[in-house]
């Protein structure tokens, strides 16, 4: 389970969604100072829908990541798996930046998005795109062993 790359690539994409957690996905400035936004619900503000959702797709992401190591004698489930991860990670990045994850008030100056979030979802996606592909020559590769049988 280890030793095959794809493992270590959903363990990346596990690693790169618990990073999402603990690094800023925007900063909020306001009269009093700057507060930053993580994929955790807000404290101190209101949050939007997108935010919420972006931090359900978070969790499913990381969830589904797990899950997916575990199915290791299942590979065609797996590389459906890693094309819903695709997806999931090709959604979440884009909702960082176009999304608004507070409610603007008059206390809220400025929302600014943290573009090193941004970096990682991308690598998150190359990451799944990988990890589908070495999963694929496994099964090809157990095909051709089967056909020499």
């Amino acid at each position: 389970m280890i030793q095959r790359k794809q493992t270590l690539f959903l363990i990346e994409l596990i690693f790169l969604g618990l990073a999402l957690l603990f690094v800023p996905c925007q900063n909020i400035l306001t009269q009093t100072g700057a507060t930053h936004v993580y994929l955790m619900p807000l404290v101190d503000f209101q949050s939007t829908a997108g935010h919420l959702f972006a931090v359900i797709l978070n969790f499913i992401g990381l969830i589904l990541a797990t899950i997916t190591i575990f199915i290791y004698k299942k590979r065609t489930l797996q590389v459906k798996l890693c094309y819903a991860l695709i997806a999931i990670w090709l959604v979440l990045p884009a909702m960082m930046l176009f999304c608004p994850f507070v409610v603007k008030t008059e206390a809220i100056l400025e929302v600014k998005t943290n573009y090193f979030v941004v970096a990682i979802a991308l690598f998150s996606i190359i990451a799944g795109y990988l990890a589908a592909r070495f999963i694929k020559k496994d099964i090809d590769l157990l095909k051709s062993a089967d056909r020499i049988r």
